[in-house]
This record gives C-alpha cells, sequence and structure tokens, in this order.
C-alpha cells in the first residue's frame, strides 16, 4: 500500500468515526481497549499501514462494509506513468562511435549528475 493510499484510508476511518460521534479515546473504551488510541490514530493519519484483516476488523466494530472504509478512486491522487529507459551500457561501448555520439554525450551528462 503506498503512503498516499493509506492516507487516503485513513481519511476515510476518520470520517466514519466522526460520522458515529466517537473520539479516539471513546474508540477504545467502546472496544474494551481492543483499539487502541495510538493505533487507530495511526490508521488515521497514514502513519501505520493497516492490514486487511485488521480493516475487516475495524470495519465490524463500526458496523460498516468494509468498502466503506475505502477511498473512492477520485479521492486518490493521480498515479504518475513514468517510462523507464534501460541501455545497455556495454553494448553502446560496442556501438560505432558515428552512430552513437548523442546517446554517449547524454550517458556522460546522466553519469556526472549521478558521480
Amino acid at each position: 500500500m503506498s503512503r498516499e493510499y493509506a492516507k487516503a484510508v485513513g481519511a476515510r476511518l476518520r470520517a466514519i468515526r466522526i460520522q458515529q460521534g466517537l473520539s479516539l479515546q471513546g474508540v477504545e473504551q467502546k472496544s474494551r481497549g481492543r483499539w487502541k488510541t495510538a493505533a487507530v490514530g495511526s490508521y488515521e493519519r497514514g502513519d501505520r499501514m493497516i492490514s486487511v484483516h485488521q480493516l475487516s476488523e475495524l470495519a465490524a466494530f463500526y458496523g460498516v462494509p468494509v468498502s466503506a472504509l475505502l477511498p473512492e478512486e477520485e479521492a486518490l491522487p493521480p498515479r504518475e506513468h513514468r517510462h523507464r529507459t534501460v541501455l545497455n551500457l556495454k553494448k553502446l561501448a560496442e556501438a560505432p562511435p558515428d552512430s552513437s555520439a548523442l546517446v554517449r554525450r547524454w550517458v556522460a551528462q546522466i553519469q556526472r549528475q549521478r558521480d
């Protein structure tokens, strides 16, 4: 689970808790210590990842379906689509200089930037 997704799940957890009129301490009291204030707060902030099993148990505690604790797709941050380019430096070294000069300069620049 990504950090952004954990924060979105946490926001849903907080919203459900608040809708039910519970404070973090109220959750611990109502659950008779099953759900600790610190743990639920960490889940809500997205500081701590929640397992599927725990999410299911927390949903049952709140009396809601698990899907109510999952963020809507539009609430999630957009995914970055990065294309990764992999160069075979051994093959580049074997390529004729006249056809690979531009790529060699580009690779040299990247190597300088990365030390």
